[in-house]
């Protein structure tokens, strides 16, 4: 062999065993513990343009939010609101979801047609308080039934920074709804 290719066979075993000792070694770069970074990214989904979403409960207590069908026909915030108040549909209960709020019967005498909670759902207010006048007593409303609420109105506006939820009920009271997705404690 000669000199010349001597001396290249040694620069390259040299240069190859010297890669995988850079490698082992992270070029100087200390190691560290764990890092807490919070909680996990989230991603939204592909969905047909604005669906807006309805908010039911999981098992588990916390809301789900589920997109509304046939929001694109009617993008007003009473309807999707008075969606809601009809509570989930036949998949959303298989699937488990459930409401607190209570749902008006549309097999009442009163019931011409079903979609009798989305008529008299009205929304006014300004950039600090949306009002939400609903066809139900307000003051028997448990907190995840508000949360609900405030979660699908506040969806619906798309207003930041949220504004204070406040529910005007059939019996003329009024309560404060807050957005939390899982429930306190």
């Amino acid at each position: 062999m000669s000199r010349v290719r001597r001396a290249v066979t040694v620069t390259v075993t040299a240069a190859a065993l010297t890669v995988p000792l850079l490698l082992a070694t992270g070029c100087g770069i200390a190691t560290t513990g764990v890092v807490e970074s919070g909680r996990a990214g989230t991603v939204k989904l592909a969905t047909a343009p604005d669906p807006g979403l309805l908010y039911f409960i999981a098992p588990d207590g916390a809301l789900v939010p589920l997109p509304v069908s046939d929001r694109a026909q009617r993008p007003d915030i009473g309807f999707t609101i008075g969606m809601l108040l009809e509570g989930p549909s036949e998949v959303a209960r298989e699937a488990g979801l459930t409401t607190e709020i209570p749902v008006p019967d549309v097999n009442s005498p009163d019931a011409k047609v079903k979609g009798l909670a989305r008529g008299p759902v009205k929304v006014g207010g300004d950039d600090k308080t949306i009002r939400v006048v609903l066809p139900l007593p307000v003051e028997p409303l448990s907190g995840p039934a508000r949360r609900q609420l405030a979660c699908t109105t506040l969806q619906a506006v798309s207003v930041r920074p949220a504004p204070e939820i406040l529910l005007i009920g059939s019996d003329g009271k009024e309560r404060t709804a807050v957005c939390e997705i899982r429930p306190e404690g």
